[in-house]
């Protein structure tokens, strides 16, 4: 992978809190509780090359400037791009809102693999999540389950400063991938 042949991965991994292999010349960087293997041939995951669109968010993090992560106050996909709102809700949250019941009650079962933790609610939902999506950046999840008077809702943020180590495309993107890998652990466990 081009982007990746000519990066000092020594001090890539200092500045985006990976581990370097010297045996290997390659970074380990961690994201949704998965590990991605980093090469001069490009990213993979599970000994396999990785989804385009899990490359292109690692890639894209791995190039981010040497900040440090802030969480809070949360932000919404909307306070880095007027135009991704809607598109977002549709795509990403309300297919999570589908499962916000099974969600909430199996929890504790695939939190662990998402590197995810139950956090004090911000709106008094049923269930709040910070999700260690990268090492420096973080989302939070808002989940509702139905009841008689209102329909179950999911919201997701970023944390505070998440579009200085990926840009909007990235953004949405690991949002994606957050909704994919969490539906497919639903299925499984």
């Amino acid at each position: 992978m081009k982007a990746l042949d000519h990066i000092s991965f020594p001090e890539v991994a200092e500045r985006a809190c990976a581990l370097y292999s010297k045996e290997q010349d390659a970074l380990l960087l961690g994201m949704l509780g998965q590990e991605y293997l980093v090469t001069r041939e490009g990213v993979f995951l599970r000994g396999q090359r990785a989804p385009e669109l899990h490359t292109a968010v690692v890639v894209n993090y791995l190039f981010a400037p040497l900040k440090k992560p802030i969480m809070t106050p949360w932000r919404a996909v909307g306070d880095f791009s007027r135009g991704a709102s809607s598109n977002f809700r549709e795509k990403i949250e309300l297919p999570i809102t589908h499962y916000a019941a099974e969600i909430v009650s199996r929890a504790n079962v695939f939190l662990p693999m998402i590197d995810a933790k139950k956090t004090q609610s911000l709106i008094g939902s049923d269930i709040a999540l910070t999700v260690h999506a990268l090492p420096k950046v973080y989302l939070h999840v808002e989940l509702s389950q139905e009841t008689q008077d209102f329909p179950a809702e999911a919201w997701i943020l970023y944390s505070n400063n998440a579009d200085t180590f990926l840009d909007l495309p990235g953004l949405l993107a690991l949002a994606e991938m957050f909704k994919d890998r969490l539906l497919s652990l639903i299925r499984i466990y």
